[in-house]
């Protein structure tokens, strides 16, 4: 979490509440205890219970207040992204608005955007609107087509605005990134909370609020928008293309295309020889068609296997590239808390890694979440911190484990030190791999290790000199130099750690997409390197403009490799929630089970309906989804594992069998919005368990049926008294 002390009165008392709620959270169960209640259990959890009616209470005591906490509205005149301009006067009055402060460099605010995008697939269909206030950290922040990149390149759906002055969050009182405020119908402010790890506190609150607010200070009207996908589609087959390595024997160019969820492989001149991943969102080993990653950065090659930091999976891949196939060596999807290690495989968990380097027995992970570096080790399969406190700072010690990191994201190893791009605070430093001495090399301010806005675009010796969110680092063997990509200086610096000296080296340190020699080219925020076999060039993902460019390392000249023959990406689904129908009362049907031959085809018919004389709500989407774990016994096709309820007749659900001889479940919900004659509004939702097995034999279809309305819970408040 990142601080900046600049709280109004009313902001620090909202502030004091939600710490206070935050506590709460923490007393009525364990973290563990809160994601078992938010994973489908709210409705039987005493503990989730308890911090709903305590929620409950202090909307009323908020709306008491409300005169005095009116919310501020948006500045004018203001960049919006994914929407036009909205107002809490205008569009968004009588919704609930849910504000998340965040800044596209912070590593914490990328861990709230799967939170943010779960509240608003299960609140679809509700008055709940949500909105991105981009308050910058970084110069570079503030630029508005930079935040639209960052839009774009973690698929955020909701409207945004660029509050580049911080007037928003001056107003409200917001100290530290990220923050979440929600705001009342009648547009008073309710709850303000900080940090990473409040999705349930956001979600217990938006139902409290929900169930407090009568129905008529409720409009249902949809907001203006207008994503930014949809505006100016993409040429490159690549998407944010954020880390490269380098097959020197075989030749082969490792290209992590990272929001296409897959790894290109081309030869040395761009030409595709193939892709590892099916390039859908998932945790899923096997072979390169049916691997699935999620946001993948680093890449290390080491002899016939390739490393991966598969950052938003929170886990470590390798790839065998003899047989070609993919698998886990830690992490399980589930961001993890861990600061010390000591486990292996799924059961320890990761937090955002963002890069890996391979030396001798050992991977070195630039684990981001936790601000530490960590090490694999080959032999042991044991994952271990290397180095780092946790504590986000710029601080160093001769006992690498008493040092401190902010956001380590780029690692390179050469001369017996690992190099490391320390981002959040805008320096590259190292560690002596024999001693385990840590050293700030430039950049930064060593009286304050605390200081994360030490940044700039200034060569020169040590702290003197100034980078701006710098991602990448690579040894240069032939000169004993460093590259680094100076991210948000959108430049190549080149790095004399003898010397701790870092000049411009290539790059003009405007956005673009240009070749040329020198501080003529362009780039848009590079963020990694590979070196060409022989040493004389070097590959860099220019990560903004999609490609990947090529410098000469002896004219300086950069060109832009030419990509022949990669295929385009799949089209983008939208994304499945963990649980859809997570509601108090829902019904459960555990469902006869279903067998399938290995490699066989089987189905789900799902048969649902509603009691006479009602019709499903054309405001409130009904949906169902499927849902299976990585290790399921089944292939599900992205394509039909999801869907709109309302037509007629029956869903048919393909589904194929497992190669190998298993058995698990498949998950199967629904969730359904509909209305009598009079106009009234109720909602149900149906949740089926079907048991499935892979062997010889036995039935590969299975037919779920329900007709809601059978039980139907009472909410209060919005949806139980709405009106279409």
């Amino acid at each position: 979490m990142k601080y900046v002390m600049n709280a109004s009165l009313v902001g620090s008392r909202l502030l004091a509440l939600g710490a206070v709620l935050s506590l709460l959270a923490a007393t009525v169960g364990s973290r563990d205890a809160l994601l078992w209640a938010q994973e489908g259990q709210a409705g039987s959890d005493p503990r989730a219970a308890m911090l709903r009616r305590e929620l409950r209470k202090h909307i009323e005591k908020m709306d008491k207040l409300a005169d005095k906490l009116k919310a501020p509205d948006f500045a004018a005149g203001k960049e919006w992204f994914n929407s036009p301009s909205l107002s809490l006067k205008r569009e968004l009055r009588g919704k609930i608005v849910v504000l998340d402060f965040w800044t596209y460099c912070c590593i914490n605010c990328i861990h709230v955007l799967p939170d943010l995008a779960w509240l608003e697939h299960r609140f679809a269909g509700y008055p709940v609107a949500f909105v991105g206030v981009h308050s910058a950290k970084f110069d570079n922040e503030k630029v508005s087509e930079n935040i639209r990149q960052a839009v774009l390149r973690y698929e955020i759906a909701h409207p945004v605005i660029n509050d580049d002055e911080m007037k928003m969050w001056r107003s409200i009182g917001v100290r530290s990134w990220p923050s979440i405020a929600l705001i009342g119908p009648r547009g008073n402010l309710l709850l303000l909370v900080s940090g990473e790890g409040n999705r349930e506190v956001i979600d217990a609150a938006i139902s409290s609020a929900l169930e407090f607010y009568p129905a008529k200070a409720f409009r249902h009207d949809p907001l203006p928008i207008q994503l930014e996908s949809g505006k100016n589609p993409l040429k490159s087959p690549l998407r944010f293309p954020g880390k490269l390595a380098v097959d020197g024997p075989g030749k082969r160019l490792f290209i992590s295309d990272s929001n296409n969820h897959r790894i290109v492989v081309t030869d040395l001149q761009g030409k595709f020889i193939e892709s590892i991943g099916s390039g859908r969102i998932g945790l899923r080993d096997g072979g390169y068609g049916l691997a699935r990653f999620n946001r993948l950065q680093g890449l290390a090659v080491d002899g016939q296997r390739l490393y991966v930091a598969d950052s938003e999976n929170h886990a470590l891949r390798v790839v065998d590239l003899a047989s070609k196939t993919v698998s886990t060596l830690a992490g399980d999807g589930v961001q993890g808390r861990d600061y010390t290690g000591g486990g292996k495989g799924a059961a320890q968990r990761l937090s955002t890694p963002w890069d890996v380097a391979v030396a001798g027995d050992k991977v070195y992970i630039a684990m981001a979440g936790t601000h530490q570096i960590w090490t694999y080790d080959k032999e042991k399969g044991i994952l271990e911190n290397f180095s780092g406190t946790g504590r986000e700072q710029n601080s160093n010690s001769d006992d690498r484990l008493l040092a401190a990191w902010a956001q380590p994201s780029g690692l390179s190893i050469g001369g017996g030190k690992l190099y490391i791009a320390d981002s959040e605070s805008s320096t590259v430093r190292s560690i002596d791999l024999k001693s385990g001495a840590t050293s700030t090399l430039v950049g930064g301010e060593d009286a304050e290790p605390r200081n994360l806005f030490a940044f700039g675009d200034l060569d020169g010796i040590g702290q003197k000199a100034r980078l701006q969110h710098d991602l990448g680092v690579l040894w240069l063997e032939a000169t004993a130099r460093v590259a680094v990509a100076d991210t948000y200086n959108h430049r190549l610096k080149l790095l004399d750690p003898v010397k701790k000296q870092v000049t411009r080296w290539i790059g003009s340190g405007k956005p673009g997409l240009r070749d040329g020699k020198g501080l003529e080219a362009q780039f848009s925020e590079p963020s990694g390197f590979a070196l060409v076999p022989g040493g004389g060039k070097v590959f860099i993902a220019d990560t903004n403009n999609h490609a990947i460019r090529i410098a000469d390392l002896r004219t300086l000249e950069v060109s832009t490799l030419e990509l022949e023959g990669v295929p385009p990406p799949l089209a983008p689904l939208a994304p499945r929630s963990r649980r859809l129908a997570d509601l108090p009362g829902t019904v459960e049907v555990k469902s006869r089970g279903l067998k399938l031959e290995p490699g066989g085809a089987g189905k789900l018919v799902l048969k649902l309906e509603i009691p006479p004389k009602h019709y499903y709500s054309k405001s409130a989407p009904s949906r169902w989804q499927v849902l299976a774990s990585g290790a399921s016994p089944v292939l599900l096709s992205e394509a039909s594992a999801q869907g709109v309820l309302g037509a007629d007749g029956s869903i048919v659900i393909p589904l194929e069998g497992a190669v190998s001889e298993t058995s698990g479940e498949v998950i199967v919900e629904a969730l359904a919005y509909y209305c009598d004659e009079a106009g009234a509004c109720k909602v149900a939702g149906v949740v089926f368990k079907v048991p499935v097995s892979v062997g010889a034999g036995g039935a590969p279809e299975a037919l779920l049926e329900h007709t809601f309305g059978l039980k139907v819970p009472d909410f209060g408040g919005f949806f139980k008294a709405g009106k279409e």
